[in-house]
């Protein structure tokens, strides 16, 4: 037990030292886009951007909480180097298949509309960096403070890349190349790591072990796929009924909110494989214990959200700069989804995943994607920017709600 908290303890600590640095450069980098790009400039990358985030959720197929569960419940050596092997190969194989729709998908849009393809291909390298980053393996282990290394190397050179080559709107291109690549240099990086520590690893995948990752992490896809269609689909639908400018206003006070809301995301990230490992050891543990984040996690992210509600004013000056007036409204109406995300992370992600309800939590989510879908084109078409943030709290509060309502179904225990 004390061997799990001190893991615990220095994941915490690296992963808050990750988003320490990520919020670091944030709050460098994305003022400085949103005055060198202008509204309309962000707007078309952040457009792109939610685009190709269907193929980083395509690839990425629910293994990145998936996998963790998995290898932390998984102490030998050698089966936990065919479990990555599986994982790995799995990822490869996706990788091949998204890699293949997406130039069909680019080449026919552009017979019939034009389109920036370069920008597209620069962004495609956030697919492959997101392949080949391992992350969910170190999470597994619980040695995170190797991904906080490699997460500082790749976003130093961003930022330095960022400087130096972004100076003015049509500098959009180079903006896109240097946040794309994070992912890439951070798994060349954390691929060094393994070849140096990890020797298990490096197995052939077997047929078997990938269609056995495919299959076990469906469920978990199927959530992720679920939660990709009410939010980068939303930014998607949004370009598609509007213009550049209106989706940059909202894609500022977006940004913010995520900024926002993954102070707390250490936390969540390190909690995670500590349940899983947990549960194996003690229930009555893992309840306390949950209950303790709940009581923590949801009290620090209600603060953050009163915190957004009183000062959006003065927050947008600052990090969005002038022209974004219109970004004022929409953070405030979406002020309160820090807590009701970090709620519905901890009754979803940290409870039903691994007490083995993760067919339930799709379910919720499949359902609110269904609700998003009936709700975002008439909000859309009739109030663009607002009908998109409203329907936003609207999707993730009953997430939260059913989320709640199905752990107590569980009967797990009683909050």
């Amino acid at each position: 037990m004390i061997i799990l908290k001190n893991k615990l303890f220095e994941n915490i600590i690296s992963l808050t030292t990750i988003k320490g640095l990520e919020y670091l450069l944030a709050f460098i980098i994305f003022p400085y886009l949103t005055r060198t790009l202008h509204v309309d400039g962000f707007g078309k990358i952040m457009f792109v951007q939610s685009i190709i985030n269907y193929f980083v959720m395509f690839t990425d197929y629910g293994f990145n909480l998936y996998a963790p569960k998995v290898i932390a419940q998984n102490d030998d050596i050698n089966k936990r180097g065919e479990i990555f092997a599986g994982i790995f190969g799995a990822k490869i194989f996706l990788l091949c298949i998204a890699t293949l729709i997406f130039f069909i998908l680019v080449l026919a849009t552009n017979r019939f509309y034009t389109i920036d393809i370069f920008l597209y291909l620069v962004f495609y390298l956030n697919v492959i960096g997101s392949v080949i980053f391992p992350i969910w393996f170190f999470q597994g282990i619980q040695q995170m403070r190797y991904i906080t290394i490699v997460n500082i190397v790749a976003r130093v050179c961003c930022l330095a890349g960022i400087f130096y080559f972004v100076k003015a709107p049509d500098d959009y291109l180079a903006a896109a190349f240097f946040q794309a690549v994070v992912p890439l240099i951070a798994g060349i990086c954390s691929w060094i790591i393994l070849f140096s520590k990890f020797n298990e690893v490096f197995v052939l995948p077997k047929i078997c072990d990938v269609k056995t990752a495919i299959k076990e992490a469906k469920s978990v896809f199927i959530s992720m796929l679920a939660i990709n269609s009410y939010t980068s689909s939303s930014v998607v639908i949004l370009g598609l009924f509007s213009n550049s400018t209106v989706v940059g206003y909202y894609s500022g006070a977006q940004k913010i909110i995520d900024n926002i809301r993954r102070i707390l995301e250490p936390i969540l990230q390190a909690t995670y494989p500590h349940i899983s490992k947990l549960l194996q050891e003690s229930k009555e543990k893992s309840k306390i214990f949950i209950k303790k984040a709940v009581i923590i996690l949801g009290g620090g992210s209600f603060v953050l959200s009163i915190v957004v509600f009183l000062f959006a004013e003065k927050i947008v000056e600052i990090i969005l700069g002038a022209g974004y007036q219109q970004s004022v409204l929409l953070l405030r109406i979406m002020a309160f989804l820090p807590v009701i995300i970090t709620v519905s992370n901890i009754y979803g992600i940290q409870i039903l995943i691994p007490i083995g309800y993760a067919n339930a939590f799709s379910r919720i989510l499949v359902c609110a994607a269904i609700i998003n879908l009936i709700l975002i084109f008439p909000l859309v078409y009739f109030y663009q920017d607002i009908g998109i943030s409203v329907c936003a709290v609207i999707v993730e509060s009953f997430v939260t709600l059913a989320s709640i309502k199905a752990v107590k179904e569980t009967k797990f225990f009683s909050i």
